[in-house]
């Protein structure tokens, strides 16, 4: 059921993204707008086979939205990402785990300077859409739970539509922890019992996206942000994605994850020998994510 109200809000913002496209009409020429919908699912059913293996079900979406305006020595660009997917293995007593889970809504405004220099503002925020369950079934996290805001100020060099790079000196990373038991840990370095944290740091972020053969489309944005009280703490964020086209209809997609955090504990525990005192460390997270489904293009 969860799925099915999740694919349905997919369906839904692709509709209202289609309506706005429809609705610019006066400035047709400076906006460049877009969206794509891939729907994936597969199910394995076994009964009696001697041969091994569960029966399962999993059923994601993804969508890609844009919404570009260009005009003189003004440009905005703006992106919204939603993923979401489960996985059910066993019979139909066994409970369906998430698998994907992303809101991702950037909005850039640039004003040309030079030739290909701008100065730019950016504002970038995620979270997600549904709660998360840990190794023992304990719910982790929940929708605005962790959410991340990003608003930058600085110099963008682009080149072309193929590569852009956005220094920004004057960066702050807003974090929300809105799950009391998170809270209450402290987690996603909020103070215990607190919801919100604010840091003021630098920035660098970039992106490169190109058709690198006929139908393959390569894509990878990377984000860097250190707090002015520990510059030498790097927060990183990777992200990397190959887009197939297979004809009009389908499609394929593998996509990468690559998360640093110095205040996101992961499992990996530090003994001390000389106390015996334990501690999670931060680590690095990575996620690959691959999809062939239909493919829907507005």
């Amino acid at each position: 059921m969860k799925i099915i109200k999740t694919i349905t809000f997919l369906f839904f913002i692709s509709s209202f993204a289609y309506a706005q496209t429809d609705s610019i009409q006066s400035d047709t020429t400076y906006w460049d707008n877009g969206a794509v919908l891939n729907l994936n699912f597969s199910q394995v059913d076994l009964t009696n086979w001697n041969g091994g293996g569960q029966s399962s079900i999993s059923i994601g979406g993804l969508t890609n939205f844009k919404a570009n305006y260009a005009k003189g020595k003004n440009v905005w660009d703006n992106r919204l990402d939603m993923a979401y997917g489960l996985l059910r293995q066993g019979d139909s007593e066994a409970p369906f785990i998430k698998t994907d889970d992303n809101i991702i809504l950037t909005s850039r405004y640039s004003r040309q300077l030079k030739k290909q220099i701008f100065l730019s503002a950016i504002v970038d925020f995620r979270t997600q859409f549904d709660e998360g369950l840990n190794d023992e079934d304990v719910v982790i996290s929940c929708f605005m739970s962790p959410g991340f805001l990003l608003g930058n100020i600085g110099l963008t060099y682009k080149y072309k539509k193929i590569f852009t790079a956005t220094f920004s000196p004057l960066s702050s990373k807003s974090t929300f922890v809105m799950d009391d038991s998170l809270s209450t840990a402290g987690a996603y370095g909020v103070e215990p019992g607190e919801n919100f944290r604010f840091q003021g740091g630098i920035n660098f972020a970039s992106s490169f996206q190109k058709d690198i053969w006929e139908n393959v489309n390569l894509s990878t944005n990377l984000n860097l942000f250190a707090d002015y009280e520990k510059l030498g703490n790097i927060d990183v964020n990777w992200e990397t994605a190959l887009n197939f086209k297979i004809n009009k209809f389908l499609s394929a997609s593998y996509s990468t994850q690559l998360i640093y955090d110095d205040d996101i504990k992961s499992k990996e525990i530090i003994v001390n020998e000389a106390t015996g005192e334990t501690r999670n460390v931060a680590g690095v997270q990575f996620k690959s994510v691959m999809n062939i489904g239909l493919n829907i293009k507005i």
